[in-house]
């Protein structure tokens, strides 16, 4: 079920890759800049030569940003909850 609205949505959704790691990867710019251009191109790639399974590999690079966020708000958390 989630498949097809990953396809249908495939441009919306590398967009929001993009713009999470724009986000996310401010501290270290070196890092984020390489990360854009190599979202960016698996991105264009799976759309030019239409391969629908880059959208599930989409989604999951946008899982795994947001995962690395979550994860450092919760070791911060448990950082405050020690002292």
């Amino acid at each position: 079920m989630l498949y097809p609205m990953l396809v249908e949505h495939y441009v919306w959704f590398s967009l929001l890759l993009l713009g999470v790691t724009w986000f996310t990867r401010q501290s270290k710019p070196a890092t984020r800049t390489n990360l854009l251009y190599g979202y960016g191109m698996i991105a264009v790639l799976g759309f030019v030569l239409a391969f629908d399974w880059v959208a599930g590999i989409i989604f999951g690079l946008l899982v795994l940003e947001l995962g690395r966020v979550l994860k450092t708000w919760l070791n911060k958390k448990e950082a405050e909850l020690k002292k």
